[in-house]
């Protein structure tokens, strides 16, 4: 069968904002910008971004209002490259975010707002759905994405969900999930485990399932039925902005897996092509192509728990 994307994702899809601050924020006082940067965002958005640039194809599932936001959405995806032909358009206001970047640490700070009601009732076609190879969840529009998965399930496609929170909309996704990667709090709260390791491999013995806690500059850890390994993050890029790292993560962990790598591979690639994403303002402007991360890969040699 020929596959019309390699990845289709289902998730909501954000206008971000970003102010670049040159000291920690205060609330309640009167702060200048050192900058100021508007973009589109989004898990899953971001993350099919990624793909685009490391030469896969992509396609969104979502909804985003009638409003100057939801177009600002819209062109950017397609000058990436992104299939937005099942991005809905509704009457209301489109997902929006605020975030404050301070950079020497590339720590940020973020506000969000939605109109519920955008979201709601999205259609899915199953014939364009189930003709991709992959299909990446965030929790978002859970009801599509419980759909989605099911149908994804029952033709044998990988299925992979970034999950950040805990909720039982999450936790009804799980099952449905050959790979879940979570964040560092995530693990925790859905385990009880205190350290990330411990979450993961709670979390495979669970749901039989590729596991990833990520934890940020503390790299990730991996359990699987191979085993258990922990991956360190790059360090030798200068971290500028954070702003959709873990998306990007997702991403080129997405790529590695659908290109047959071992996981251990995969992690490091994935890794690689966050660090070089921070290297910029914005969730998306400092996506790297396949030539910059690959080239990046071969002067990190693995260290520690990544071997």
């Amino acid at each position: 069968m020929a596959h019309r994307c390699d990845v289709i994702g289902v998730g909501i899809a954000s206008w971000d904002t970003i102010g670049i601050v040159s000291r920690a924020p205060l609330m309640g006082a009167k702060q200048p910008l050192a900058g100021w940067i508007e973009a589109g965002g989004g898990p899953v958005p971001t993350a099919l971004v990624t793909l685009q640039r490391l030469g896969m194809r992509g396609g969104l599932v979502s909804a985003v209002g009638d409003d100057r936001y939801g177009q600002h959405i819209l062109d950017d995806l397609r000058r990436e490259g992104v299939e937005i032909e099942s991005v809905q358009v509704r009457p209301g206001q489109s997902h929006v975010a605020f975030a404050l970047v301070e950079p020497d640490t590339g720590r940020r700070t973020i506000w969000w707002h939605n109109d519920r009601a955008v979201l709601q009732h999205i259609a899915l076609d199953r014939a364009y759905l189930t003709t991709a190879r992959a299909l990446l969840l965030d929790t978002h529009i859970p009801e599509v994405a419980l759909r989605a998965a099911h149908w994804m399930r029952e033709a044998n496609r990988l299925v992979m969900i970034d999950a950040e929170r805990t909720s039982d909309q999450a936790t009804a996704l799980l099952p449905f999930c050959d790979a879940i990667i979570v964040s560092e709090r995530f693990g925790r709260e859905a385990t009880g485990a205190e350290e990330p390791q411990q979450a993961a491999q709670a979390l495979y013995e669970h749901y039989h399932a590729l596991v990833v806690v990520t934890a940020g500059e503390q790299g990730s850890w991996c359990a699987s039925r191979a085993g258990a390994f922990h991956t360190p993050a790059v360090t030798t890029v200068q971290v500028v902005d954070t702003t959709g790292a873990g998306d990007v993560f997702h991403g080129a962990f997405l790529y590695g897996l659908l290109q047959a790598w071992p996981l251990r591979v995969v992690a490091r690639f994935a890794s690689a092509t966050a660090a070089l994403k921070c290297r910029t303002f914005g969730g998306r402007a400092g996506i790297p192509c396949l030539d910059e991360v690959e080239a990046l890969v071969r002067t990190e040699a693995p260290t520690g728990g990544g071997e």
